[in-house]
């Protein structure tokens, strides 16, 4: 019950505190004047003892409520209840004099107590309104001793009053009309102090709410008010004609911008890019931001009008430069696009569409602007799916399958790459285009690698204990392994059950790290697996953005050639200059070099010219699940090249 008091009250604590100590003087006034009529009757007892009481909880009170001492130190809770009980008490003792009014045989004393308990009542009403719990507090006994008082009124034979007694009850009416004048006016003046504090708080709570809508850097509109905003944009076009295009936005090329010329620099490009973008769309439709560089925005359009058209155009708009200090930053964008269809008439489908898009755009060799055509995207899984891909890591069904990797002189296998394969409950097997950008839709990241890591130790140790020598099995290692100390602790644990392994594993990490705003961490993450004995491959050399400074900081073992210089050998003159020089960056940083994607024997033998020792493709083998490549290692014979 006591609980339930201070949580109703708590808020008022400060209203409290002040209503209690507001009217000492006219409480003053009035203790003396009762007092004063209880001695002029022959009480005198009476008087003494309820005005030493009414001062010394007075003065408790006002010690309470201004936290002094030696109340200082009581809690609040506590502050309140010794408050309630004081004015429980004090309300009893402004009307016990009553009874002893109304048991005067005389009129005048009789009318005097009368007014003085309906006083009580009117002043306690107009003081404590704004406090519920304490006006009942405080009415409840002088409501009850207001019973008392009319019951005495006829204990005793009315007599005539002298006119000393008349002059009590006119000062008891003064007493009655300035006491309900005065708090009245205080009653008001409280209501408009509380009226005023409540528009504040609602001009707040706007300020809040709006800013809760709003991107603070940016002043676009955030990931939940875009959402609230298009909802609207969807029911207005049901009543209407046209179309709903929506755009996804993500900057490319931020993240160096950040790292090299500091982050004020990276905010002065995402303002303006928020500027043009809403120049650009104007009253015709939203802008919002998702959050880092990513932009999202949706325009109203007439049917037959080019979606892809504005994307173009936003694209070359956000290409131009931005002046930041004397320096001119660029970004590009990957822009996705989606349209209102048959399929897509929600707000997520559309977003989802949109980002699909986006995705495709920033695989895509130009960048270019793509615009989402469902026969062309493979649709997202269900919510059965979903559960399947979970349930298919945590039982090992998605699993590592083995890409040997071949010594080019000699064409012995000498490793193997491990590629994640997910062999479906319907009996297909799935490639990792086909499940990995769920694994991060869903968050399973960390999921996927450990199950995948620890397979693979696993694989390798079972060819060790029949006598095989696997040589450098690798695996790809996300950012998000590197990049957290969780992450690397979980790789720790792999390593430590197998110590045997570690010599046999290489580490694949792409040059996308370097991006990585962790790049502190994810350097100390690559020093603590070297030091376990495992080997850093760094993997799609040529494609990210690695610089000769980074490859003079980062301690690695191994290079690897993309697939796409390799693709374009002894075709594009370009492609032989670079792969040549990248074979020339390795022999120089005295590490080893692989190619990969070798999928004809021209390539093998343009390789083989250029000193490549190593290479991997379809050319020499698929990825084969373990039984097979652990037979494959065993008769060290390749299978026919694999038809692309």
């Amino acid at each position: 019950m006591f609980r339930l008091l201070i949580q109703k009250n708590r808020m008022h604590y400060a209203a409290i505190t002040h209503l209690a100590t507001r009217d000492y003087p006219l409480q003053s006034v009035t203790v003396l004047f009762l007092c004063a009529v209880c001695h002029y009757l022959g009480h005198t007892t009476l008087a003494v003892f309820t005005a030493v009481w009414l001062v010394i909880s007075k003065v408790c009170a006002y010690f309470v409520c201004k936290r002094q001492s030696p109340f200082d130190q009581l809690p609040k809770d506590w502050a309140l209840l010794a408050l309630m009980a004081l004015f429980f008490v004090n309300a009893i003792l402004y009307v016990v004099p009553a009874l002893v009014l109304a048991s005067d045989p005389s009129i005048a004393m009789k009318l005097s107590a009368v007014l003085w308990v309906i006083g009580a009542q009117v002043y306690v009403t107009n003081t404590w309104s704004g406090v519920p719990t304490f006006v009942y507090t405080m009415l409840l006994p002088i409501m009850l001793l207001m019973v008392i008082v009319f019951l005495r009124l006829g204990s005793t034979v009315p007599v005539a009053s002298t006119l000393s007694h008349w002059i009590v009850t006119f000062a008891f009416v003064g007493l009655f009309i300035y006491t309900s004048i005065d708090t009245l006016r205080g009653h008001l003046a409280t209501e408009a102090a509380l009226k005023n504090a409540e528009r504040t708080a609602t001009s707040r709570l706007l300020q809040l709410e709006e800013a809760q809508r709003i991107d603070g850097l940016t002043g676009l509109l955030n990931r939940p008010a875009f959402d609230v905003a298009l909802q609207i944009m969807l029911e207005d076009r049901a009543h209407g004609n046209g179309e709903v295009a929506v755009f996804l936005v993500d900057l490319d090329s931020f993240k160096p911008i950040n790292d090299t010329y500091s982050h004020e620099a990276g905010d002065r490009v995402l303002m303006e890019t928020a500027t043009r973008l809403q120049k650009h769309i104007g009253d015709l439709g939203i802008v919002g931001r998702l959050g880092g560089d990513e932009f999202i925005l949706a325009i109203q359009i007439d049917n037959g009008v080019d979606a892809l058209g504005i994307a173009e155009t936003l694209y070359q708009n956000i290409a131009l430069p931005v002046l930041w200090t004397q320096h001119m930053l660029k970004v590009t964008a990957s822009i996705g696009v989606s349209t209102t269809g048959a399929n897509l008439r929600t707000v997520p489908a559309l977003c989802s569409a949109a980002d699909q898009a986006m995705f495709a755009a920033k695989s895509s060799p130009n960048r270019a602007p793509v615009l989402y055509e469902e026969q062309l995207f493979t649709p997202r899984l269900s919510s059965d799916e979903k559960q399947a891909l979970v349930d298919s890591i945590a039982n090992e069904t998605v699993k590592p399958y083995y890409q040997p990797k071949i010594h080019l002189p000699t064409g012995d296998i000498i490793g193997f790459e491990a590629l994640a394969r997910w062999e479906h409950p319907n009996n297909t097997l799935r490639l990792p285009c086909d499940f990995l950008r769920q694994i991060n839709d869903l968050g399973l990241q960390g999921d996927f690698m450990i199950s995948i890591a620890s397979q693979v130790f696993r694989d390798v140790e079972a060819m060790l204990e029949h006598g095989l020598d696997p040589g450098q099995v690798s695996l790809n290692i996300p950012e998000v392994a590197l990049a957290t100390y969780s992450g690397r602790q979980d790789l720790h644990r792999i390593v430590a059950a197998r110590p045997a392994c570690a010599k046999h594993v290489t580490f694949e990490i792409t040059e996308d790290v370097f991006i990585a705003r962790a790049a502190d961490m994810i350097q100390a993450s690559i020093a603590s697996f070297r030091d376990l004995g495992l080997r850093i491959s760094l993997d799609d050399f040529g494609t990210g953005f690695a610089s000769f400074d980074h490859l003079r900081q980062l301690d690695f073992d191994e290079l690897k050639i993309d697939t796409s210089f390799v693709s374009d050998l002894g075709q594009d003159n370009t492609a032989d200059v670079l792969v040549r020089g990248f074979l020339d960056i390795a022999s120089g940083l005295g590490v080893s070099a692989i190619a990969e994607g070798v999928e004809t024997e021209a390539q093998r033998q343009h390789l083989a010219n250029m000193g490549c020792l190593i290479a991997q493709g379809y050319l020499f083998s698929a990825a084969l699940p373990f039984d097979e490549a652990t037979a494959l290692l065993t008769t060290n014979r390749l299978i026919k090249p694999a038809v692309t």
